[in-house]
């Protein structure tokens, strides 16, 4: 329970950004820090690691996030991007915003897959594993919580034949 309250947490942090324009690169590193902190608060949960296993776990993770927040800030930035291309969408701009959002996508799962070997290397299967999967679940339900706040471009349409 106290992991889905520190989720809710961490995900109702992310409106005010989300709401504001133009965000700046020192709100996006502020955002990717403060989102960084509270990630590993709920990895700490989620990923039960004791001993040398502990040591060499947090010192693969904190590198994991150190490397992942210009991808981070990149997808903070996309998010952006799309709400403010909602007044010039055509097809060339919702291809473009789809090849940059498949690019971070790509990029951060690279990430993920580099991070679960090293730390299946410096631990063990299970703890690589366990930190997968809790990284997948925060990831989805960030980018869950950011885009029931972003209205999608098609709901932004008024209906044929008005």
């Amino acid at each position: 329970m106290r992991v889905k309250i520190s989720l809710l947490a961490l995900v109702a942090s992310l409106g005010p950004w989300v709401a504001s324009a133009q965000t700046s690169d020192a709100e996006a590193e502020a955002v990717v820090n403060l989102l960084g902190v509270q990630k590993k608060e709920a990895i700490a949960k989620l990923v039960p690691v004791f001993g040398k296993d502990s040591v060499a776990f947090w010192k693969i993770y904190d590198e994991y996030q150190q490397g992942n927040r210009a991808t981070a800030k990149d997808r903070l930035h996309l998010y952006e991007g799309t709400a403010m291309s909602y007044q010039r969408m055509n097809p060339r701009v919702a291809d473009s915003l789809a090849q940059l959002y498949f690019s971070n996508r790509m990029e951060q799962e690279k990430n993920l897959q580099i991070y679960y070997n090293k730390i299946k290397t410096a631990t063990n299967a299970v703890v690589a594993f366990e930190f997968y999967q809790a990284e997948v679940y925060l990831l989805t339900m960030i980018r869950a919580q950011i885009m029931r706040q972003i209205p999608t471009y098609g709901s932004l349409q008024p209906a044929p034949g008005r």
